[in-house]
């Protein structure tokens, strides 16, 4: 079975006169009306929000943001009275629904979202428009200057809230993710929710098409998978050997999800090797269990060259 393919995305240059234009207009109203409190993301988080939602009315010829009758839980209503809110992150890399993780396995992209919002009622959105802006440097305050080239849009797709909530995998602060080549623990309640399974826009005019209907139809969708394919194995192999699932199972799970090599491990793999080492010593596995493990990965040797 072949592995699901991700939506595509739409890129908006924001470099040159214009963009630099929309930048300063993004950084004009987060140093007049920044919000506060619980609900409020830092002043990066909302500046990159903030310029998303400001680029995203521009390219729809939609009245500029009004900060005098704008709603808290929303940020674009459309023709349809569909209420969306725009999401954004910030990075210095171009947005990918796949990129390159250990063990030469492609991972999924996702995208986050403060649990905090997701599940505050009176933040009345119908669907989130994720997107991912991309900066020269890492945390570059807006609006940078003219003329760096750097800057740029990406427009993911849509998902209802409902969605989001029945669906998204919450993961408390302190909860390890992925990225890259690399773990890191989470700073606040996220939720992620993949790229993957987000609605495909064609145009940014699909925007204004979103109808109550769409947001209902989204809403009953069949349950996705949410997490990376690598993951999802890691999950299933554990589970066998907790004598939760069969191996069958996870043999599945592999096959279903079109992984061919090696599942890398979430430790590393000469703490693997360093385990068995300890098992010999102790006469608790034998010459062929640990030629298994050398099946499976290999052990990582120190040059001093790859420092």
């Amino acid at each position: 079975m072949e592995p699901e393919k991700s939506p595509s995305f739409i890129v908006i240059d924001l470099s040159g006169n214009q963009g630099y234009a929309l930048r300063q207009q993004a950084e004009e109203f987060v140093r007049n009306y920044r919000a506060r409190g619980a609900e409020a993301g830092s002043e990066e988080e909302q500046t990159y929000g903030i310029l998303a939602e400001v680029v995203i009315r521009n390219k729809l010829g939609l009245p500029e943001i009004d900060p005098q009758n704008r709603p808290i839980g929303h940020d674009v209503l459309n023709p349809n009275g569909v209420r969306i809110d725009v999401k954004c992150r910030g990075g210095t890399l171009p947005f990918q629904n796949l990129y390159e993780g250990t063990g030469g396995i492609q991972r999924e992209a996702k995208h986050n979202f403060f649990a905090r919002q997701v599940f505050d009622e009176r933040l009345d959105a119908d669907v989130y428009l994720m997107t991912h802006l991309r900066v020269p440097h890492a945390k570059t305050p807006l609006p940078g200057t003219p003329r760096q080239r750097n800057w740029q849009l990406y427009v993911c797709g849509w998902v209802s809230k409902i969605r989001v909530q029945n669906e998204g995998v919450y993961l408390p602060r302190g909860s390890i993710t992925e990225q890259g080549q690399r773990w890191f623990a989470y700073r606040s309640d996220e939720i992620e929710f993949y790229d993957k399974n987000l609605n495909h826009l064609k145009s940014l005019q699909d925007i204004l098409n979103i109808t109550q209907e769409d947001v209902q139809t989204d809403m009953k969708k069949q349950m996705s998978l949410h997490m990376t394919s690598v993951d999802a194995c890691r999950i299933a192999i554990d589970m066998v050997g907790r004598g939760i699932l069969p191996s069958e199972t996870a043999e599945n799970v592999i096959k279903k999800l079109g992984l061919n090599s090696g599942v890398p491990p979430f430790l590393h793999p000469n703490q693997y090797y360093h385990l068995m080492r300890w098992l010999q010593a102790q006469n608790l596995v034998t010459a062929s269990q640990y030629e298994k493990l050398r099946q499976i990965f290999s052990e990582v040797k120190y040059l001093a060259d790859n420092r």
